[in-house]
C-alpha cells in the first residue's frame, strides 16, 4: 500500500471519528439507530471472521498510516493537515461503542512505541462496562514460538520467517524480507494466516532454485536482526503490505527473547590483502597487479553485501551504477572497473563454490553495463582534467 492510500485510510478513519462525535452529540441514546461509519463496519467484519490477525492488521495499518510523513519537507504540492493518532484515540474516547472499544483495546496492545497512549487507551477500556472478546486481553500471551531463515547463497537478501500461536488457537506466520545490499534493513514484511510449519512446507515445495535453502534460527537472534533492519530504514519504498504492517512487526518481535546477535556483514579484515594477492597471481588476476587496481577493487567490495567471493547481478549493478571512485585512481584504471569485475568474479566464485550458472548470470550483466559505465567515466571531468600548472 503506497503513502497516498494509507494517508486515505487514516484519513477516512478520522472522518468516520468525527461523524461518530457529531452523531453521539445530536442523537438521544435511545433513539439511536444510525448509519455506521466504514470504521465501524470494519471492526465488525474483522470480529465476524475470528481471525485475530483481521483486526490487528486494520489496527497496524491505522498506526502506520498516522506516522509523521519523515519525506514531507521535499514533498512538492499539498499534503494536507497531519492525521495524528493522539487526535484518532480522543474520537474512540469520546465514542464509547463497542467497535471503539475494541480498537482501543487492540491499540493498547499494538503501541509498544508509545506507552503513554498504550495506557491511556488501556484506561478508557477498563473504565468503559462492555468488554471486548477475550482473545484480545489475551494478546500479551501470544506465544511466538519459532523462527526459520530462507537464504540464497549469494546473499543478498534473507527472508526471516516467524511463527506464532495465540491463545485462540489460530496461527500465524510474520515474513521479513530482509535486504543485504542496502544496510540490511527490513524491505517488505507481511503476514501469513497460518502455522510457520506448514508455510515452510508450501514454499520448500515450490522452490526450484538449488541455491535457496531453509535454516532454523535461535529467536533472539530473528529480534535482533528485525530491529536492527527497522532502524536502518530510510526511504521506504511501499508495498501492499508495507509499511502497513511495521507495528504489528514491531509488537510480534516484542514477544520474542532479548540477547541475540543482530546481522553482521562479513569481516575479513587482513584477509582481504591475503585475496587480493591470490587473485593477481591467478590467472584471471595477472593483469591487475598495479596497487590502484587493489584500491579499486577494495572499493568495489564495500557494495552491497560486502561479501568479496559473492557477486550476484543485483550487486554487479549496484557497483557498476556509478562511476565515482577516489579521485586519487587515474581514470584508464577506472575505464577498466568492468574488466576487473569480469576477472575478479569467477576467481571470487571459485573460492566460495558458486555454481558456475550463477557466475555466468553476473558476467552477462557486466558485459551488459560496462559500456555505459565506460562512458560515465570518460564524462566525468575529475579523472581526465589535466592540472596546467606544471
Amino acid at each position: 500500500m503506497n503513502d497516498g492510500r494509507r494517508r486515505r485510510k487514516a484519513k477516512q478513519a478520522r472522518r468516520d471519528v468525527r461523524r461518530m462525535q457529531t452523531r453521539d452529540q445530536e442523537t438521544p441514546r435511545d433513539q439511536e439507530n444510525p448509519d455506521e461509519t466504514p470504521l465501524v463496519e470494519e471492526v465488525r467484519q474483522a470480529l465476524a471472521t475470528g481471525n485475530p490477525l483481521d483486526l490487528l492488521g486494520m489496527v497496524s495499518l491505522l498506526i502506520e498510516a498516522t506516522k509523521p510523513d519523515p519525506l514531507a519537507f521535499v514533498k512538492s504540492g499539498r499534503q494536507g493537515d497531519p492525521v495524528r493518532l493522539d487526535d484518532l484515540i480522543t474520537g474512540f474516547v469520546d465514542v464509547p461503542i463497542p467497535e471503539t472499544t475494541v480498537l482501543l483495546a487492540v491499540l493498547a496492545e499494538l503501541l509498544v512505541d508509545d506507552t503513554d497512549l498504550a495506557l491511556r487507551c488501556r484506561a478508557e477500556v477498563a473504565a468503559r462496562h462492555g468488554a471486548p472478546p477475550q482473545w484480545i486481553f489475551e494478546l500479551p500471551q501470544v506465544d511466538v514460538y519459532r523462527a526459520v531463515r530462507m537464504t540464497h547463497v549469494l546473499g543478498d537478501a534473507d527472508e526471516l520467517l516467524i511463527g506464532a500461536r495465540f491463545t485462540s488457537g489460530h496461527e500465524v506466520t510474520c515474513v521479513a524480507h530482509i535486504n543485504h545490499l542496502l544496510f540490511s534493513e527490513v524491505k517488505d514484511a507481511f503476514f501469513v494466516p497460518d502455522s510457520i510449519d506448514h508455510v515452510i512446507s508450501v514454499a520448500a515445495e515450490q522452490n526450484t532454485d538449488p541455491d535457496t535453502s531453509f535454516v532454523e534460527m535461535s529467536p533472539a537472534d530473528a529480534r535482533a536482526w528485525i530491529q536492527y533492519g527497522l532502524g536502518q530504514q530510510m526511504f521506504v519504498a511501499g508495498t501492499d503490505s508495507w509499511p502497513g504492517c511495521r507495528p504489528l512487526v514491531q509488537w510480534l518481535i516484542a514477544h520474542l527473547p532479548e540477547g541475540g546477535r543482530a546481522y553482521q556483514s562479513p569481516v575479513w579484515g587482513l584477509r582481504l590483502s591475503e585475496l587480493f594477492n591470490q587473485f593477481v597471481d591467478s590467472p584471471w588476476g595477472v593483469p591487475f597487479g598495479d596497487p590502484e587496481y587493489r584500491e579499486l577493487l577494495l572499493e568495489l567490495l564495500e557494495t552491497g553485501s560486502g561479501d568479496p567471493v559473492r557477486w550476484s547481478t543485483a550487486r554487479v549493478e549496484q557497483a557498476l551504477g556509478s562511476s565515482s571512485f577516489s579521485e586519487d585512481v587515474a581514470g584508464e584504471r577506472v575505464l577498466a572497473v568492468p574488466e576487473l569485475l569480469r576477472a575478479f568474479v569467477p576467481f571470487a566464485h571459485a573460492q566460495s563454490g558458486i555454481r558456475e550458472e550463477l557466475t555466468a548470470e553476473t558476467l552477462a550483466v557486466i558485459d551488459e553495463l560496462g559500456p555505459a559505465f565506460k562512458q560515465e567515466v570518460l564524462d566525468n571531468p575529475v579523472y581526465w582534467d589535466d592540472d596546467e600548472d606544471d
